[in-house]
């Protein structure tokens, strides 16, 4: 593929990632492989996803400030603790070598495909099971899985706001407004601090950045326009399928 067909390529690739990273997530499963098919080494690939959707994500989102459920001095601790484990996982991914990551990621993947395509049946049994929970109530005990999983996001990062979403459910959290704008708010933090070190590191692979960042921007601001017209039951089916061509490639490398 010329440099010029594979810049349209990855262009394309972006604005489908972008509207499907403003609707029902999943845009690591279409970005990362694109990135690899392009002959970009894992590592790389890898940081250079998080940079594109992240930069869509600080484009595009819209952060209440206003949480009923949980204080603002709490929520500090929240993003703060997000964002040290967000800094551990992006080192981890720095330091250690390519082949460990290598080894690694496929499982990661097959666990984010799998948490992706069944979340709302997760959701629904994890709501079963404490229906009858009490409203949320912080605890600093709570900063401990926040915590790894604030590492896994500098590490790896797909799925983790889904993966918030349901440990903050499973807490308490029964708005669901004021829970998104949370998981927005250490999703930002959390992959910044990342994206820092990729960037002091090296990780990032710029000349798709660029043109990836540009599209997936443009993306997002279509998703956000055109999300009522989209059904995104039909979009999602499709996307776990895509998601588990994706895994299996991977686990086979």
């Amino acid at each position: 593929m010329s440099t010029y067909l594979e810049f349209i390529f990855l262009f394309i690739i972006a604005i489908i990632g972008g509207v499907l990273n403003k609707t029902i997530s999943g845009a690591w499963f279409i970005v990362f492989p694109s990135l690899i098919y392009n002959g970009i080494q894992p590592v790389i690939g890898n940081s250079t996803t998080a940079m594109i959707l992240w930069s869509e994500q600080i484009a595009t989102s819209e952060i209440n400030k206003r949480n009923h459920e949980i204080s603002k001095k709490n929520i500090q601790f929240m993003v703060f603790i997000s964002a040290i484990g967000g800094f551990i996982g992006a080192f981890l991914l720095a330091t250690l070598s390519q082949e460990i990551f290598k080894k690694i990621a496929p499982y990661l993947l097959l666990f984010s495909w799998f948490l992706f395509a069944f979340y709302h049946q997760i959701l629904i049994y994890i709501n079963s099971l404490f229906e009858d929970k009490k409203n949320f109530k912080y605890s600093h005990w709570q900063l401990i899985p926040l915590f790894l999983l604030g590492i896994y996001g500098g590490y790896f990062g797909a799925a983790l706001g889904m993966l918030i979403f349901a440990l903050y459910s499973f807490y308490g959290v029964k708005n669901k407004t004021n829970l998104e704008a949370l998981i927005i708010l250490i999703l930002l933090v959390n992959n910044g601090i990342a994206i820092l070190v990729y960037v002091w590191s090296g990780l990032i692979y710029w000349p798709y950045a660029t043109i990836m960042i540009a599209g997936c921007i443009i993306g997002g601001n279509l998703g956000k326009k055109f999300e009522p017209k989209i059904n995104l039951t039909v979009v999602k089916k499709i996307l776990s399928v895509i998601g588990a061509i994706v895994t299996l490639y991977f686990l086979n490398l």
